[in-house]
């Protein structure tokens, strides 16, 4: 998917380092790029759509365990950051 908004997020428990939304649209879901143990990539995204007010809201301040509360998934959408 293109014309995702990303973000590198600081360094966490989770291995999480990127987060993305689609903001050119009313409502989007939340993308996080995560590190396994071994070092390999791994894609995901929410269950959940947010409000585009609420996803920046969250994006901007690397809010990304909000993704949990409602659940993720693998995801297709990969190799955006």
């Amino acid at each position: 998917m293109k014309n995702l908004k990303t973000k590198l997020l600081s360094a966490n428990t989770r291995n999480m380092v990127a987060m993305a939304i689609n903001p050119n649209t009313k409502t989007t879901k939340i993308y996080l790029h995560g590190l396994a143990k071994d070092g390999s990539k791994q894609w995901y995204e929410s269950k959940g759509i947010y409000t585009n007010k609420t996803a920046l809201s969250y994006f901007y301040a690397g809010e990304y365990k909000v993704v949990f509360a409602q659940g993720m998934t693998k995801s297709n959408v990969t190799d955006w950051i």
